[in-house]
Formats: C-alpha cells, structure tokens, sequence
C-alpha cells in the first residue's frame, strides 16, 4: 500500500465538496487487498442493503457532470469544479479499475468511488448525497 498516494488524495479533496441538496464532503479509505469480484457485496455488507439497491455510474460520466454542470460565475462553484477535475485526473493517472456506486434507497445516498493500486489494495473514496 503506497500510503503518498492516499495522502495526496486526501490533500487533493481537502476543501472540496460534493453538491446535492446539502454540501458534503470526501474521505479517502484504504479498503485492503479486496478482490474485485467482492467489491459489491463488501459495499452492500457495509451500508446494510441488498445489492439491488447499488447503482453503477460510468466514471467519466459521473465526473464530467460535476466538472460541467457548473455556473461559471459562480467563482466557488467553479473553484470546486476545478479540484474535483484535477482529483479525477490523479485518480485515473494512479488507480485502476475505477468504479463510481451509489447505495440508493433513501434520502441520504452513499456515493463510493472505488480503485485499485498496482498492488492490489482497494482505494475507497465516500461522500453522500442527499435528495428528497
């Protein structure tokens, strides 16, 4: 496990948040030596749901809309933009296999973006949505 890289995730996403109906924030987890073919149930055991609640979203999709839905006047608005494009950019330059879930079923919607290390070890990144 390269814990520079999870130090710099974390610097990266210091101060930046995740839009919804509230504004959270992004913490950055080191899953272990998960095997790929385990990450959705470890993801459904841990937010107590059933895997028909777990929504895959295409990455680049995922990050693109909050990179682009932004008002460019809106100066903190963009400035978040900006650190969220620069995290995916890191993400996608040191993780493989990148993967964007959302436990849907309730208001409050963990949104886990997922990647592995060269060396097998599962990176966790969580913020929340809320929408009602």
């Amino acid at each position: 496990m390269n814990n520079n890289i999870l130090a710099a995730m974390t610097k990266l996403l210091l101060g930046t948040l995740y839009f919804t109906e509230t504004e959270s924030t992004f913490t950055v987890t080191d899953w272990g030596k998960i095997p790929p073919t385990e990450l959705l149930s470890k993801i459904a055991a841990r937010h107590h749901s059933d895997a028909s609640h777990l929504k895959q979203i295409n990455p680049a999709d995922f990050f693109d809309r909050l990179v682009s839905k932004v008002d460019a006047a809106d100066a903190p608005m963009v400035e978040n933009a900006q650190k969220i494009q620069k995290f995916y950019t890191y993400l996608t330059k040191n993780l493989s296999s990148i993967q964007v879930v959302r436990v849907e079923g309730n208001s409050k919607i963990p949104v886990l973006i997922t990647g592995y290390l060269a060396d097998g070890t599962c990176v966790l990144i969580e913020t929340l949505a809320v929408e009602t």
